[in-house]
């Protein structure tokens, strides 16, 4: 296979003897999705005239489109190396070298991707004239071809490697069909899915022949490794295959534990196959993180603390459901849990046992507890754990079959082993496992397997482990030696520590662009998309879609209630239902409490903070909740975090967990310039149904006048704050952000209390500092506050109702504020009489449209839709598709264009340029010249304001000088027309041609009397000039002349205006504009 390319107009091709695959580039401006067109044409019906080759090395397959940096990547294989051939014709190759060639650029054509020169720049053609190095110094696609080539990318030509040898045999299929494949091993899915979609509207005929072409190809990430030996006087080959999963894929540290979906980090397909001349074997067994919701940290000072995100009831659909998978897929399942008996291990070894205990499958799965560290000191003792294992490994079997493809015996069950990073130690125990099921392979076959058999399964093993460790830490696997001599070596140790120290240094320095490089593969990134094959009707159905959207989709409603309290380190003595229940309401679907202050901000707990105090919050409030909801209502901890005082915890209903995926939490430190996590915010996001809704809770710095810092701290979160796969604070549908803002009312503690005592609420808010910023555009962009009638909330005698009689004398102040952005439906919004702070808590409540849809439902919708305009299409012209179709496409509009055949392209008008566009007619100027007849002469006032309107009306009229003076002439023609004053009646109709001396003060807007009406935030941006909430609008302007900004500050000397007047004819026609 060949990769061609066109220059004019731009496309790819990838061609074999027979057929090619042709991309075409499509015109697109910066904010459209990516999209080109894809065309599968056979050679003997078409030439590709005007293609040439691009390179003289061969393509051995196609990796997919990504979009980088504005430019539309088609990604080649280019380099490979066979590393196992499991059965005859049945080959594994190693990608060693990839290329990607722009469909829609040439900016990266000059660009030799050969060999490993990325990081030093040598790949370069310099001889190119104008070649400036420093041009293509870090081309977009550097990282990703740096990961795809790092030696643990694999691929066949010959069969579907994502699928097991039981499975590729059971269904009856051995070639490569993209209908077959699993996407949960497929690491380039994201990249094909596009093609594979272009493939799915083709005829059978012509999916055969795509399919035989390797168009596309298949690539799973793990290990692969063949050993060819001497079996009796048989020639065996023994293989394994790993295959990592892409579901939840990352590195150490940054993937851990489950997901919403019951997808686990570091989950690994591991294949043993015994292939003979008569037979092949094969046992399947899988390794994955325990599957709750956990996370740790890389590196901390006293070891890596194992945290538990999330209750037991709030993790079971998820446990329930990676088992349920796992079941599915396999049968029945023998856990190996290899963790110790230390606090963070053992913790995850009782939820996982509280799990299985509750679990519907609990039946079908089997619990093995082995302490490795504890009871594993040389390889011998390593067989401590096999009367544990025997039983199933008897029970489960494997599956062999004959030469001919008859199945013997299947595989009725697999070993889920795991420790805490699923490597090292779960390695060891796997090879032991694979060897007990070789044993009894041998003891069927009456066969016997001598020392250097074991030798070459165990060094398979090693490597096997020292790949998956790469991949996961990027280094080797700590007991490689162990696995392959079977014994603990002073040389083993040593090695053991380097890589310790090693996997320390790229976990803290490197693991974070290798997430996001493998986020970019996988298209997990916030706002990224598929390259778009186009096909012409597809737009249409997308416009026909969102239409009929209520055909596919439902709204429910659901409550949320927001409470935020500034507890000053101490614990609740008194009822906290007046805060958390404060009216008779139905309860809500979601309760979020945010705290700060929720321990003393000493020096200690900045530095270590002590979760025991959120705990018992945790539990004091999830036990209110629950002891007011009724019997057949119940409350459950969905997530919780904590940035040393500031913290939140979320509650939901049981029943709504069902509908809950995607819980991630976020913290972001903003003290002692972002060093220090006294101050700062703690997020928590989660899906409803299809609904995206994120909780922030902060404590922004303190100080009477300190705002300018409060919004470096807002910015510093805003921006700071990320969740998974780039995912911003922002990128949701319902955002609600509050806490202890600590913005302050500029006003002196007196006149403070008076207006409080007079109870002058409206007077105190005009001097709020948070409203006055976010009215000058400086903080909480498109953030709405419900109007606040509530006293302020800081700073109180703790247990009384008197504001602060300290020496000190602070400011009353509304510091604890709740702000929401998003189609949200305010209920409710005060404070709560709670004593035992120097704050009052705040709450609020929300309701919010969830929207659900019904992905089955609207496929099959697509399908009808675009089967039936396929319909109408060709029988409207029976012609070939060219890019006059994609035209509505590209202008963000559905194609509703009548389809032009090939053939009548040379029928378009000529390209337009600079100086002259198409679509005027007679070939008239591009650019209008709106020249005035003569000085006397003004824009006619009555013209319609748009220039295109057919009007009988002049454009140009005669100002009302002109007139005067014409008038003047006609009743005394002696008088000479020069000593009329030039300066009188000037039309004013213009606002440039107000005089600074006629225009008042403009007058102040007027105070609300009340906060019964909500306030009117500009729709500024973010970092806004201040002065611009103070400017003073003048009146519109004639509709056929352009608005002009305010007129600078007058000078002492009178400035002639825009049509030469003098401002004192202002004086008789002429009124200030307010």
């Amino acid at each position: 296979m060949q990769c061609l390319l066109r220059e004019q107009p731009r496309s790819l091709a990838l061609a074999n003897r027979d057929y090619a695959l042709v991309f075409h580039s499509v015109p697109q401006n910066k904010n459209s999705l990516s999209v080109c067109i894809a065309e599968f044409v056979s050679l003997s019906e078409k030439r590709l005239d005007g293609f040439q080759r691009i390179s003289t090395r061969p393509i051995y397959g196609t990796l997919g489109l990504i979009e980088l940096e504005n430019s539309n990547f088609l990604c080649v294989i280019t380099g490979a190396s066979e590393v196992a051939r499991i059965r005859e014709g049945e080959r594994i190759f190693r990608i060693t070298e990839v290329c990607f060639y722009s469909v829609n650029r040439s900016t990266w054509d000059h660009i030799r991707q050969e060999g490993n020169s990325l990081d030093t720049g040598e790949g370069y053609d310099s001889e190119i004239p104008g070649y400036d190095a420093s041009k293509y110094a870090s081309e977009p696609f550097g990282s990703l071809r740096k990961l795809l080539t790092n030696g643990t990318f694999y691929f066949s030509l010959d069969f579907d490697i994502t699928s097991r040898l039981q499975l590729r045999t059971s269904h009856a299929y051995t070639d490569i069909q993209s209908d077959t494949m699993h996407d949960q091993f497929m690491w380039n899915e994201f990249m094909l899915r596009q093609l594979f979609k272009f493939r799915s509207h083709l005829n059978s005929d012509e999916k055969e022949v795509m399919d035989s072409c390797c168009f596309y190809t298949c690539v799973i990430r793990g290990f692969s490794g063949t050993e060819p030996f001497k079996l009796g006087m048989q020639n065996v080959r023994l293989s394994l295959i790993s295959r990592l999963s892409s579901y939840r894929a990352g590195t150490r540290f940054l993937a851990r534990g489950v997901d919403d979906d019951g997808n686990v980090a570091n989950y690994v397909e591991t294949e043993t196959i015994l292939d003979t001349p008569n037979y092949s074997v094969s046992f399947v067994q899988v390794r994955g993180s325990i599957p709750i919701f956990w996370e740790q940290e890389g590196v901390q000072m006293f070891g890596q603390k194992i945290d538990i995100t999330r209750s037991f009831e709030a993790t079971r659909a998820a446990f329930e459901k990676h088992f349920s998978d796992i079941i599915k897929e396999y049968g029945p399942v023998h856990i190996v849990n290899l963790l110790g008996t230390g606090s963070g291990e053992r913790s995850l070894s009782d939820r996982l046992r509280q799990h299985i205990q509750f679990s519907p499958e609990k039946e079908l799965i089997h619990l093995t507890e082995f302490d490795y560290h504890f009871l594993i000191r040389s390889f011998e003792d390593a067989n401590k754990i096999r009367p544990m294992l025997y039983s199933d490994v008897e029970s489960f079997s494997f599956y062999s079959e004959k030469r001919n493809g008859e199945a013997i015996l299947t595989q009725d069950g697999t070993f889920r082993t795991n420790c805490l990073d699923c490597l090292d130690r779960t390695n060891v125990i796997q090879n032991l496992i694979s060897r007990m099921i070789l044993e009894n392979v041998m003891i069927h076959t009456r066969q016997n397997a001598g020392y250097d058999f074991w030798q070459i399964h165990s060094t398979l093993w090693a490597n096997n482990g020292d790949a998956l460790s790469h991949i996961y830490t990027g280094t080797g696997a700590l007991k490689s030696s162990f696995t392959r001599k079977g014994k603990l070596s002073l040389t083993g140790a040593l090695n053991d520590l380097s890589k310790s120290v090693g996997r320390m240094y790229i976990n803290n320095f490197q693991d974070k662009g290798r997430q996001e490089t493998i986020d970019l593969l996988l298209g997990r990134l916030i706002d990224q998309h598929p390259v778009i094959l186009y096909d012409p009707i597809h737009e249409y159905v997308n416009h026909e879609l969102k239409k009929r959207e209520d055909e596919f989709s439902e709204q429910k409603n659901i409550s949320i209630f927001v409470a935020s309290y500034n507890l000053n380190g101490c614990y609740p003595t008194s009822d906290l239902e007046r805060w958390l229940f404060p009216d008779d309401n139905p309860m809500a679907d979601i309760y979020v409490v945010g705290f700060q202050e929720i321990v003393q901000l000493t020096p200690q707990q900045v530095i270590n903070a002590d979760p025991a105090k959120r705990r018992e919050w945790e539990t004091c409030v999830k036990h209110i909740l629950n002891n007011r909801a009724k019997d057949d209502t119940k409350y459950v901890q969905l997530r919780s975090g904590q940035l040393v005082g500031t913290a939140m915890i979320v509650f939901v209903k049981e029943s709504c967990l069902p509908s809950i995926k995607n819980v991630e939490g976020t913290s972001k430190k903003t003290g002692l310039g972002g060093v220090s996590g006294n101050k700062g915010a703690v997020a928590i996001r989660f899906d409803f149904e299809d609904t995206g809704i994120c909780f922030i809770t902060s404590h922004l710095a303190a100080g009477h006048t300190n705002y300018d810092e409060r919004n470096h701290d807002y910015q510093t979160i805003a921006n700071g704050l990320r969740f998974k796969r780039g995912r911003s604070t922002f990128n949701h549908d319902y955002v609600v952000w509050f806490g202890d803002f600590n913005y302050r009312i500029s006003l002196t503690y007196e006149d403070t209390i008076y207006c409080i005592e007079q109870g002058k609420l409206h007077s105190l808010f005009e001097k709020d500092q948070l409203n006055n910023q976010m009215l000058m555009g400086e903080v909480f962009p498109f953030f709405s506050e419900l109007p606040i009638t509530f006293l302020p909330t800081y700073k109180f005698d703790i247990g009384t109702d008197i504001y602060d009689t300290s020496d000190k004398h602070r400011v009353p102040a509304w510091t604890d504020r709740i702000l929401f952005r998003g189609e949200l439906k305010p209920i409710v919004y005060n404070s709560a009489p709670l004593y035992f702070s120097d704050h009052r808590p705040v709450y609020a409540s929300y309701d919010a449209s969830i929207v659900k849809i019904d992905k089955a439902k609207k496929k099959r919708l697509f399908e009808e839709i675009y089967m039936q305009r396929k319909v109408e299409v060709r029988d409207a012209n029976s012609t070939s598709y060219t890019l006059i179709d994609i035209a509505g496409s590209v202008a963000g509009k559905p194609n509703l264009i009548p389809y032009v055949p090939a053939n009548g392209m040379d029928k378009l008008k000529k390209p337009s340029d600079d100086n002259r566009k198409w679509w005027f007619e007679d070939g008239l100027p591009a650019r209008s010249i709106a020249a005035r007849p003569g000085n006397d002469y003004q824009l006619n006032p009555d013209r319609p304001c748009n220039p295109f309107t057919p009007s009988k009306k002049p454009d140009w009229v005669k100002t009302e000088k002109a007139l005067t003076l014409e008038k003047r002439q006609e009743q005394h023609p002696a008088v000479n027309s020069q000593s009329v004053n030039p300066l009188h009646s000037l039309n004013t109709s213009h606002p440039a041609l107000i005089p600074q001396q006629s225009l008042s003060k403009p007058t102040k807007p007027s105070k609300p009397e009340s906060l019964a009406a909500p306030r009117t935030k500009p729709a500024l941006p973010p970092r806004s000039n201040p002065s611009s909430s103070n400017s003073t609008s003048l009146r519109s302007s004639p509709s056929n002349i352009p608005p002009t900004p305010p007129p600078r500050k007058s000078t002492n000397t009178p400035q002639p205006d825009l049509l030469g007047s003098s401002p004192e004819d202002s004086k008789l026609t002429w009124k200030p504009l307010v």
